[in-house]
Formats: structure tokens, C-alpha cells, sequence
């Protein structure tokens, strides 16, 4: 079991082993920001890594071929990148995505 924080709304949830982040996010009521859904293909999902860079499994091929565009794209260290759909954290990190919201009741 994992714990991330996401920055600026100040939301913490529980990721369990083998999870990722953004669909334990919405397992536990809040919406991430996506159009693919969470297939690795849009990169909208993708998250600046805060804390805990190592607690982060280690990019799929889908994932790294989504980043390296990405990365051109906003110009970041590919360490501190991650897509949110993918990414499966092994222990608390803190991540910076805007967007992040409760989903209405």
C-alpha cells in the first residue's frame, strides 16, 4: 500500500499493490484529468513528480513512448514525469497535477 499526495488541491489517497495511481484515485471518488480513459495514449493524465522518486515502478513501453513525446512537449527532466495512468508506486509520493478533483455526490 501506497500513499500519494497530489499538490495544489491537498487530496491524499491509497494506491494498493500493483494500482495505478489515477485508478485508485477514482476507485476512491475523484476525477482525474484523461481522454483516453487511462490507456497510456493521450498523456493528459501525467503528473510532475514532487517526493518519492524512489518509490516509482519503472516505466512500461507504452508508458516511455507517450513520455518521450510528452517531454518534448512541456520540456521536463523525463525523471520527473510520469503518467498517472500508468505509474504504480511502490510507496508515498507526492505528485503535482492540476485538475484533480472530488467528484460530485
Amino acid at each position: 500500500m501506497a500513499r500519494v499526495s497530489v499538490k495544489p488541491s491537498g487530496f491524499d489517497f491509497d494506491v494498493g499493490d500493483g494500482e495505478t495511481v489515477m485508478a485508485a484515485a477514482q476507485r476512491q471518488g475523484y476525477k482525474w484529468p484523461t481522454v483516453c480513459g487511462g490507456f497510456g495514449q493521450c498523456q493528459t493524465c501525467y503528473v510532475q513528480i514532487l517526493e518519492g522518486d524512489l518509490h516509482l515502478s519503472p516505466p512500461t513501453s507504452l508508458e516511455a513512448e507517450g513520455l518521450g513525446k510528452l517531454i518534448q512537449a512541456v520540456g521536463q527532466d523525463r525523471s520527473l514525469i510520469r503518467l498517472a495512468c500508468q505509474l504504480k508506486p511502490t510507496g508515498d509520493i507526492v505528485v503535482k497535477k492540476v485538475g484533480v478533483r472530488a467528484a460530485k455526490t
